[in-house]
């Protein structure tokens, strides 16, 4: 092929190099395959030819269709064809730019067939390329000048903010954004030479539907990609779900970036330019679409209390009032709660000059100033009112019996998305509230078996301190083989995002402290007794001898200062096979024998297993180091993450109560008598069963934290977490919701709209604060609705499935009111959008509708009974013969 005239490409040539079926290297593609790998083949060949015919291409298949895969499919044969060509690849933010990384290097690794030297080393299998990621367009600039890389990523942020001009007052921004990025585009194309870069991939293209706004990122986005005859790339590829965000005029504002739409009509533009096929789901009995599946379920919440009715009918008073004053038009978002946080002002540097994001995201709507002045009068008056649509959330959210082993644990998943700021902190705060309501309970049952309610009501009302708890339930609490705290290494995980006020007070207690009068408590002591090497309770958490359910015979004993201190970990390690990689050196000790074999929670469980859980562990222990990995992710998991922490401590409480003595192997094994007949139906093996089911497709995810032995989810202590601008390590939050493990429960702004994958666990969705469009509610919900997730495997193991959508509102009040205007109108566009011929959406409440029976257009799941969309764009064989 020559770089200048890249030769037409058929599906079956593409899957001659790539392959499509992760669970097949030898897949190939065959014509008439309906199958999404042969959808996906198509793409590859469908977006090449387009490329070829037109320099430019829309990538807008459905949410979860496997853009990604697509978009490095085109990437990896243009540098097979031209191992030279120069790549940029530019998503929304950094979370999304860090997902092209790993998608990239887990591509080349299981996608790409071969180690030829041009995509994948020969040697190691590594990228050939490695992408250097980029968070400012001047750091571009300069990486392109070096002329050492082939392959960039940078953020659409990066656009926004170029200029500040806060030294004068006269200083136009706008121009000076354009001209920062008209300078930028010189110095790229001078270093790269007039055809630019050789490819430019735009994620999440529908950011530039704006084409003509007054924001930097319009006015720059325009100078940096060039106008016709002068283009960033010599070919671009877009990639979108929702190409008609809000109308089909944001066909044309996205692709005039690119190319020359002249007074092209939006179907024309699309016609040529676009593949947009429809996601389709291989299950037991046939496949499915989204319509097949997906519940919308209205969640009601009454006005119980007084108080709180009195609270919102004021509201609804003022709030008129105050849109008559200003002749404003009602937009959605009102009402989404007061916060019992001071509102203050998150700045995400990515976010802060952003201006789509700041309107989409409020710290505080234009009812902001009432609900904070009666929330003020009520706070006089002897504290706030009970909120009915908080409550009626975390209600739905939270289990009836946390401790029930029979619920599968995916079903305590919940993605939560809100428009008002602070109330991603106030729902997570309260879910963890409840959360330690619960785990309390079980705790305060175990150490005061015959409290009346006494010792519960105490310690709840003090917020679950640490100190009280000290105090309350010092004389259960065990001291006989306490560990010292004689150093920091095994201490949990500290993150910047720590947040005292909202994370689990109940959960913290098994955190040991780096400072403080109640550093430790009889919790603390229990998890260190399972952490610490020389603890033999040490080995309850290590994985089998043989990774099945094999025991453990002999250990190390070694002087320390004036005393002999046994080690169990080094031991365990050297009959596994590992000798010497805990400290990097043989352990130097006196080997001695057990009086009886150890056996671990590992080998217990095992027993417990069905065949097809076995299998798994048969396929996970032939590879020595994936089994050691898996044996860091459970025990991380349990100790850290997850509420089989206090289980195993309930256990242990009770255990010490039969008043067993004597030395430590003794004790150890009895335990291990205690429990075994308490396992089968415990949360420990519910976990442990879930953690075998997700692990292998966790770690191809996440190989990062694969390779450091899972250290990540010892800082996600809480069962609910939030995430929004502010918060900055976001992606420890997406992979432990993708795991079995905490948060069960994560409450979230538009940061994670979209191009993040929250699908491995959870499939139930709840809109508290309502979407702008349905462009942008199709987003959130495609987070869970893809391909491989949940729903998915429903779908192939039993034949039916539910995404549960979740929408919240207050009864008989204005919210009902915007809430009955949004689902009339998604209902009444979203087939079309989904075939790109929507009219315009807009963020207005029409009143003027009547609100009853709106219950009728939600969605309700299909079946196989649907008849399917045929696709909007389909791909187009004939332009692989032109």
């Amino acid at each position: 092929m020559s770089p200048k005239n890249w030769s037409a490409l058929n599906p079956q040539q593409v899957s001659e190099v790539v392959t499509f079926d992760r669970d097949d290297i030898n897949w190939t593609y065959r014509e008439g395959d309906t199958s999404m790998p042969a959808r996906q083949a198509e793409g590859v060949a469908g977006l090449w030819n387009k490329l070829r015919l037109y320099n430019a291409a829309l990538l807008a298949d459905e949410v979860g269709t496997g853009k990604t895969l697509q978009a490095l499919g085109v990437m990896a044969l243009l540098w097979r064809m031209q191992p030279s060509a120069r790549v940029l690849v530019m998503a929304p933010n950094r979370d999304i730019c860090r997902h092209w990384d790993r998608e990239y290097r887990k591509f080349v690794k299981t996608h790409y067939r071969v180690s030829d030297g041009l995509v994948r080393d020969n040697g190691n299998g590594e990228p050939i390329h490695q992408p250097q990621l980029l968070w400012r367009l001047d750091e571009l600039a300069t990486a392109v000048e070096e002329q050492k890389h082939r392959f960039f990523i940078t953020t659409i942020y990066s656009l926004s903010g170029l200029v500040r001009g806060e030294e004068d007052d006269g200083f136009d921004k706008l121009k000076g954004a354009a001209d920062t990025a008209a300078e930028i585009h010189r110095r790229i194309k001078k270093a790269l030479g007039e055809q630019g870069f050789d490819l430019v991939i735009i994620d999440e293209a529908h950011y530039f539907r704006n084409s003509e706004g007054k924001s930097q990122r319009a006015k720059a986005a325009r100078e940096f990609f060039g106008r016709a005859g002068a283009r960033l790339g010599t070919r671009t590829l877009m990639m979108t779900a929702t190409p008609s965000h809000k109308s089909m005029k944001d066909i044309s504002s996205i692709l005039s970036y690119i190319t020359d739409v002249g007074e092209a009509r939006a179907e024309e533009l699309l016609n040529k330019f676009a593949l947009r096929r429809l996601r389709r789901m291989k299950g037991l009995n046939g496949t499915y679409d989204k319509y097949s599946y997906r519940n919308e379920k209205d969640l009601r919440a009454d006005f119980d209390d007084p108080a709180a009715e009195m609270f919102f009918a004021l509201y609804q008073k003022l709030l008129v009032q105050k849109e008559i004053k200003d002749g404003r038009r009602f937009l959605y978002g009102y009402l989404e709660g007061f916060e019992s946080f001071d509102v203050h002002r998150e700045i995400d540097e990515e976010q802060g000059a952003e201006e789509e994001v700041v309107r989409q995201d409020f710290l505080g709507a234009p009812d902001t100033e009432i609900l904070v002045r009666l929330a003020r009068i009520h706070e006089d008056l002897g504290g706030l009112p009970a909120h009915p649509k908080y409550d009626a959330l975390v209600n739905c959210c939270m289990p009836i019996d946390l401790f029930n082993a029979e619920i599968d644990v995916h079903e305590h998943k919940h993605l939560i998305f809100v428009r008002r700021i602070p109330s991603v902190r106030e729902i997570a705060k309260r879910i963890n509230n409840c959360y330690d309501r619960q785990m309390g309970k079980m705790i305060v049952k175990a150490l005061a078996p015959n409290d009346s309610g006494l010792l519960l009501s105490r310690w709840e009302r003090s917020r679950w301190s640490r100190k009280v708890f000290n105090l309350l339930f010092e004389s259960q609490m065990q001291t006989d083989d306490t560990i010292p705290l004689d150093n920091d290494e095994q201490l949990q995980e500290e993150h910047a995002d720590t947040d005292t006020d909202v994370n689990s007070r109940v959960a913290n207690l098994f955190v040991v402290k780096k400072t403080g009068a109640n550093r430790s408590t009889d919790c603390s002591n229990f998890s260190l007794r399972l952490r610490k090497p020389e603890s033999l309770f040490f080995l309850l958490l290590e994985p089998a001898s043989d990774y099945r359910d094999g025991a453990y015979s002999y250990y190390y004993r070694k002087q320390s200062g004036e005393r002999l201190r046994d080690e169990y970990a080094s031991a365990a390690l050297e009959t596994r096979g590992f000798s010497g990689q805990r400290g990097g050196e043989k352990f130097a000790g006196n080997k001695l024998d057990f009086k009886d074999p150890m056996q671990t929670l590992w080998g217990l469980m095992y027993q417990m297993l069905a065949p097809v859980d076995r299998e798994k562990i048969e396929r996970i222990a032939g590879n020595s180091a994936k089994a050691e990995n898996f044996g860091h992710y459970l025990k991380n998991g349990f100790l850290f993450a997850s509420p089989v922490i206090v289980e195993l401590y309930c256990w242990y409480i009770e255990f010490c109560r039969l008043g067993e003595k004597g030395e430590v192997q003794k004790r150890y094994n009895a335990f291990l008598e205690f429990i075994n007949n308490k396992l089968k139906n415990s949360l420990a093996l519910t976990y442990f069963r879930a953690a075998l089911e997700t692990f292998e497709v966790i770690c191809d995810n996440w190989e990062d934290h694969y390779k450091s032995n899972w250290q990540v989810l010892t800082g996600l202590s809480s069962p609910a977490f939030y995430a929004s601008g502010g918060v900055k390590d976001r992606q420890r939050l997406i992979l432990g919701f993708n795991t079995p493990f905490y948060p069960n429960v994560l409450a979230a702004t538009s940061v994670l709209q979209e191009g993040v994958n929250l699908h491995m666990q959870c499939r139930k969705v709840h809109h508290y604060g309502i979407a702008w469009t349905p462009g942008d509610n199709e987003q959130r919900v495609g987070r869970v609705d893809r391909l491989f997730g949940k729903i998915n495997a429903q779908l192939e193991k039993d034949g039916c499935a539910e995404l549960a959508i979740h929408y919240p509102y207050l009864a008989r009040s204005f919210d009902e009111e915007q809430l009955a205007s949004f689902i009339r109108e998604k209902y009444l566009i979203e087939e079309r959008m989904d075939a790109c011929k929507q009219s315009a959406a807009n963020s207005e409440i029409n009143l003027n509708r009547s609100s009853e029976n709106w219950r009728e257009f939600l969605r309700k799941p299909e079946g196989l009974s649907r008849n399917f969309s045929s696709d909007p764009f389909p791909y187009d064989p004939k332009e692989s013969l032109t």
